[in-house]
């Protein structure tokens, strides 16, 4: 008996496989396009189902451009010689940024808008190219493969702007060093004396760095992060008065392999006697004195372990490496607007409803200097509403894919570019203030020859 039970049961189960394997793959695929297009490729990567979906055959175009620059360069040749240097380097440029760059790859574009829940959408883009056709920079800057997203966990409470990614600066680099000789028109000359990497390298040199060991050292990931204490208060000279804000305090973010750039760093700030060195509870810091500026400005550079911090004061730095410290990803607001969202990828990005607030607040008070105040209230209004973003971007084997999250509605944009033009026209036909004449000599009075 339970035998057979199990045999049906397994026999409803394969029967389901089947009917979504149908449903879902077998059915859409009979209708294919005569092109070889790249559709079902980038599809799979887009929400289906919402309320905007479109793809783009890029090969279609990419195989337009080739001929148009093709053509092109047979004019260019044709031209007299004294012009032809200059055509040619314009040439080259758009050969490189084309080619090199990597979008001549471009297979398929792809997008899709999604609400998740009332309030909030899904926006998905994907950038695709074909298996093996990935040698161009996009396709390499970004990361090799998606990876957990741990850096989530670097960002305190109280972080209204935040941006994280694998950013491979040795291959940029690299890049450059390739087509820095075809755009100088010297293609000839010796590798090893690429002008892009040799005077990086011959500049680090100078002062007593090693270029290689320094590129070993960088650990392929860029960040930054902003954040704003709402319980401290600073006026900042924005337009015809102060502006007041949260204290914003802010940190550049790279993480590394071992600790050659901080020890750098300290040898030859040392010798300047302008920072303090510490080491406490495995965080290094170099303290700077404080600066001139309307907020609090005390620059710090810290490490511990692989990250190492530029940060504007020493609160940030124990604020982003202290464990136990609140984190963005405990607040309600980032849990809202991050619902769903990816936990694997190449980067992050992350922007607070706070900071179009302040923007909001910022033209209010400055209202009585614009030309359109009616204009800019539904613009300020549109700021207020606006409940912030977050990002993914995946570096696929298949191309790139960005999954955005927002709050912003379609049904607010006829408003909102209303305002634009209207603000646009009240500047084109705003007469301008008459110049004051020169002061007239009162009578009697002699005029120097």
């Amino acid at each position: 008996m339970k035998k057979s039970l199990i045999l049906i049961l397994c026999g409803l189960l394969l029967g389901v496989v089947a009917a979504v394997a149908v449903t879902q793959y077998v059915i859409p695929r009979w209708q294919r396009s005569a092109v070889d297009n790249t559709y079902w490729q980038v599809a799979s990567r887009l929400d289906q189902g919402g309320e905007a979906f479109v793809y783009l055959h890029a090969e279609q175009f990419t195989q337009a451009v080739q001929a148009v620059l093709a053509s092109v360069k047979k004019n260019v040749a044709a031209l007299p010689e004294a012009q032809q240097a200059q055509a040619s380097q314009g040439l080259v440029m758009a050969e490189m940024m084309f080619k090199g760059y990597g979008l001549e790859e471009v297979s398929g574009l792809g997008y899709s808008s999604f609400a998740l829940r009332p309030g909030l959408h899904r926006v998905r883009a994907v950038l695709h190219h074909r298996p093996g056709r990935n040698k161009g920079l996009i396709w390499n800057i970004t990361g090799p493969a998606p990876r957990a997203l741990d850096e989530m966990a670097l960002f305190p409470a109280g972080t209204a702007l935040a941006f994280v990614s694998d950013y491979d600066i040795v291959k940029l680099i690299e890049w450059m060093g390739q087509i820095a000789p075809q755009m100088a028109g010297q293609e000839g000359q010796d590798p090893a004396m690429k002008p892009g990497m040799a005077p990086i390298k011959a500049g680090l040199q100078s002062v007593g760095i090693d270029a290689d060991r320094l590129f070993k050292s960088y650990g392929g990931r860029l960040g930054f992060l902003l954040t704003l204490d709402p319980e401290k208060r600073v006026a900042l000279p924005l337009g015809a008065k102060p502006v007041s804000i949260p204290e914003p305090a802010f940190a550049l973010l790279v993480r590394v392999q071992d600790s050659y750039i901080f020890d750098t760093l300290k040898d030859k700030l040392a010798a300047m006697g302008q920072t303090k060195s510490t080491e406490d509870g495995g965080v290094k810091k170099l303290a700077f004195p404080r600066l001139p500026a309307p907020f609090p400005l005390e620059p710090v550079i810290a490490q511990k372990g692989e990250w190492l911090l530029a940060a504007s004061r020493l609160s940030l730095v124990d604020d982003v490496l202290a464990p136990r410290s609140p984190r963005l990803s405990q607040s309600d607001e980032f849990r809202a607007i991050s619902y769903k969202l990816p936990l694997r990828g190449n980067g992050f990005s992350f922007m607070s409803p706070l900071l179009p607030r302040l923007v909001s607040q910022a033209l209010r008070e400055n209202l009585v200097n614009f030309p359109a105040p009616a204009a800019l209230e539904r613009i300020t209004a549109f700021l207020d509403n606006c409940k912030g973003f977050c990002q993914v971007w995946e570096n696929t084997d298949q191309g790139l894919v960005y999954t955005i999250h927002h709050g912003l509605e379609i049904s607010s944009l006829p408003g909102l570019i209303d305002a634009f033009i209207e603000i646009g026209r009240q500047q084109t036909t705003r007469q301008p203030e008459p110049v004051p004449s020169p002061p007239q000599a009162e009578e009697g009075q002699q005029t120097a020859e």
